[in-house]
């Protein structure tokens, strides 16, 4: 997701003082450290990082990843990335790429010039084998961003919105019964990839997983036994991962709103006495796992809700305090799925980003519902 951007009015460019280049292997710990310094502000402010390292990621099985940094006086100052692979546009698989993790360093707010010009960059890099579309979500109360992003400033590519997608946290319920056995059968991944491969082309931006993708997926923490799977009369009808990614990628708390941070010891006291979650002290990673890979057969809201009440029993014998799944905003089954978890929801807008000549417009889209993989946003 897109960080913050612009606080501050825009100075004059300063040309020539700032280098654009694709990262290196020596950017690694610098772009780490961006990460970590620059928070993303709101009530309860957060870093995304990256640790122990910043390029795990991109070894992700059939994804091109590059990521793209600005540096100052030898710094990183700015950093972003484009992820390409197979996703489902208007129910064929495309050559897609998501735009995410940017970041521009908070001494440096304000800074357009740093932040056309490295669009303007990127640009160059995709001439020669560019991807069907591009896409990147920003979060729905990231007013700067989005009052900057949609301005449609001279050398900044054109943000058509999509649509809005909405991220519910769900607090894993403690002190839950023992797994049944039949909760736990092995999963056939053949079985579940081309369970997904029917129920994807009906959602916009859905990634294309083969068995093999799956299988591979286990390098990153993903094994076959994290997913879960509801049948009837023998036949799948909803599948849907627990994926921890932890190991190389965190969601740490930075702070608080000053009457957060007052009311926090009274808050945790009340968790505790009710078996529920409380507020991770300054500076701890959230334990929280996605529900990825997640695909329902149309109509069959019941098994969504009976898979990720699965998940969460798995979620509570491994330690982990919330689950992260997402669904389009317009989607049905988002009550349903906060009426029965709970939780919080967090509103973020799809966009397409198109420069001239370089990617196809949101007008190419049918009326699909957007379902990108919360899991690699």
């Amino acid at each position: 997701m897109t960080g913050k951007l612009l606080d501050n009015p825009i100075p004059p460019a300063k040309a020539g003082q700032t280098r654009f280049a694709p990262a290196a292997p020596e950017d690694e710990a610098g772009i780490r450290r961006l990460l970590r310094e620059n928070p993303m502000a709101g009530r309860i402010a957060i870093t995304l990082e990256r640790e122990p390292d910043y390029f795990a990621d991109a070894r992700l099985p059939a994804t091109e990843k590059q990521t793209m940094v600005a540096r100052e006086d030898g710094r990183v100052v700015c950093a972003g990335s484009c992820a390409i692979r197979e996703h489902f546009i208007n129910g064929e698989p495309r050559r897609v790429g998501y735009l995410g993790g940017l970041r521009l360093d908070a001494t440096l707010a304000g800074r357009f010039d740093i932040v056309r010009r490295g669009y303007e960059f990127f640009r160059e890099t995709q001439a020669g084998h560019p991807a069907s579309f591009y896409y990147t979500s920003i979060a729905a109360d990231n007013l700067p961003a989005l009052r900057f992003l949609e301005r449609g400033l001279p050398g900044m590519p054109a943000y058509e919105l999509v649509g809005e997608f909405v991220t519910v946290l769900a607090p894993v319920r403690r002190r839950l019964p023992a797994l049944p056995a039949q909760e736990s059968d092995p999963v056939d991944l053949n079985e579940v990839a081309d369970f997904m491969a029917g129920q994807a082309p009906g959602r916009q931006f859905a990634p294309r997983w083969t068995a093999t993708d799956l299988s591979a997926l286990s390098a990153f923490n993903l094994n076959t036994d994290d997913f879960c799977v509801v049948r009837e009369d023998g036949r799948i009808i909803a599948c849907a991962a627990l994926w921890d990614q932890r190991a190389f990628k965190q969601t740490v708390i930075h702070g608080y709103a000053p009457w957060l941070r007052m009311t926090r010891p009274l808050i945790n006291i009340a968790a505790r006495l009710a078996g529920t979650q409380r507020l991770p002290g300054i500076g701890s990673t959230v334990a929280h796992a996605f529900v990825s890979h997640l695909a329902v057969a149309p109509e069959r809201v019941e098994a969504l809700v009976e898979l990720v009440a699965r998940l969460g029993r798995r979620a509570a014998g491994r330690g982990i305090e919330w689950l992260t799944l997402g669904l389009a905003a317009g989607d049905p089954r988002l009550a349903v799925v906060r009426r029965r978890f709970g939780g919080r929801a967090y509103r973020s807008r799809l966009y397409i980003v198109r420069w001239p000549g370089l990617g196809d417009s949101a007008q190419e889209l049918d009326g699909r519902r957007p379902g990108p993989e919360v899991a690699l946003l």
